[in-house]
């Protein structure tokens, strides 16, 4: 009966909920208390209290060891990622990716089956947990829309006052499936205020949808190259060597990034809201784009030619390796999108844009240190911090001297 409980009392969690608490950027669910604990450092006890009795309630709807109550086992987290589903053991350290529609599937034949038993069993306890486990869809059709938009009732009714079933292009075929506006709403939640929100769903709507057969072909062949093992910096370096082989790029060759998502039919548009960290949002639904929103207000990133570059090439990774796994339908950067996709997507966009070999070469035929870094900073059109990432990412990092790697840290805002 543990099982069947926790099934029914969980049911809109497992297939919905897809943010952390209090936004933190945990890269796996099994590292999200010891994010946590950095977060609460500096806090006052009172508030760790009340966040920490929420991050274990979270926890414990995620976890599948949590169901059977009296028996330990290491703990088994199930949480959904956009069209796919991470199962993560904690014990081995080992995550498995499966489609969405494969875990529901799955899932519904167990509690379908404990529920069969459960009536069989006569009244008392299996009695009600199989009437809660018949009851989950009411249960999903009241919770489905706050987990998915990452938005309270309270907010969902002032952005949306005349409960329009249109206003989210939801599918109702489909209440498990996530619309552009509802990814944006979730990956902008604590990033914009509801202002801002709405400025970004007016914008989304305005998208069209464009066939980009290039792209959808190149994306084709990494999924069957690519493999998902190793760090998140690990696979991002490896699939941007691929994009530049798949592209006949020569070794030094420059990348332009905005000519390569228009000749790939990618809509870049360009729009301003300053005061606020985001630099760009792309979406790529069955309604909308694919295109991508760059911020070109003066702070943020995309407001010069070397941070547009370097966010457009973040893109181009979400573009060919997520679309139709974890993010299948928009990307917030600088939002709520997963950490782990997000380290990836930071190292492809580093080497895809200035590849370490060539990095390293330069420092080891230049002069002097500062003339190199500067040099491709001026070649490779991006800055000068992804130019000294670049190079202590490199084989040749070790041969600098004290001096010369401890120049390289102060630039990238790290101590030597």
């Amino acid at each position: 009966m543990d099982l069947l409980e926790w099934l029914a009392k969980n049911w809109a969690y497992l297939l919905c909920e897809q943010s952390f608490p209090f936004l933190v950027a945990a890269t796996e669910i099994s590292t999200l208390m010891r994010d946590l604990e950095k977060r609460w450092e500096n806090m006052a006890e009172e508030r760790v209290e009340d966040e920490e009795e929420e991050a274990y309630r979270f926890l414990d709807r995620h976890d599948l060891v949590s169901a059977f109550k009296g028996l330990y086992f290491p703990a088994i987290f199930v949480m959904r990622q956009g069209a796919l589903v991470e199962v993560s053991n904690v014990e081995n350290g080992k995550t498995v990716r499966l489609p969405l529609e494969q875990v529901v599937t799955d899932l519904e034949a167990i509690g379908n089956k404990l529920a069969s038993l459960a009536h069989g069993a006569g009244e008392g306890r299996g009695q009600l947990a199989a009437q809660q486990w018949l009851a989950r869809e009411q249960q999903l059709e009241s919770r489905a829309l706050p987990l998915l938009t990452g938005l309270s009732t309270e907010a969902l009714a002032l952005m949306n006052p005349e409960n329009d079933s249109t206003f989210w292009e939801q599918d109702p075929a489909a209440p498990l499936a996530d619309s552009e506006l509802m990814a944006a709403a979730r990956m902008t939640s604590g990033v914009l205020l509801a202002e801002g929100q709405v400025q970004i769903f007016d914008m989304i709507r305005g998208l069209d949808n464009t066939s980009t057969d290039e792209l959808d072909t190149l994306t084709d062949a990494l999924a069957i190259d690519f493999k998902e093992v190793g760090k998140p910096y690990d696979q991002g370096y490896w699939a941007a060597t691929w994009l530049r082989r798949k592209l006949c790029l020569k070794e030094a060759g420059v990348v332009q990034p905005a000519v390569l998502l228009r000749a790939w039919g990618v809509r870049i548009q360009d729009f301003e809201m300053p005061d606020c960290k985001l630099d760009a949002l792309a979406c790529w639904g069955p309604r909308h784009g694919p295109a991508i929103l760059v911020n070109k207000s003066h702070e943020s990133t995309p407001a010069n030619l070397h941070g547009e570059n370097t966010t457009l090439a973040h893109e181009i990774c979400h573009l060919l390796l997520d679309r139709k796994g974890a993010l299948p339908v928009a990307e917030v950067l600088n939002g709520n999108t997963p950490e782990r996709l997000e380290k990836r997507a930071r190292a492809f966009a580093a080497e895809f844009l200035l590849p370490r070999c060539i990095a390293a070469t330069a420092v080891q035929q230049a002069s002097a240190l500062k003339d190199a870094v500067v040099n491709l900073s001026d070649k490779y059109a991006v800055s000068n911090e992804l130019v000294c990432w670049q190079i202590i990412n490199s084989e040749t990092y070790t041969a600098l001297t004290d001096s010369e790697q401890r120049w390289l840290q102060s630039l990238v805002g790290r101590k030597g």
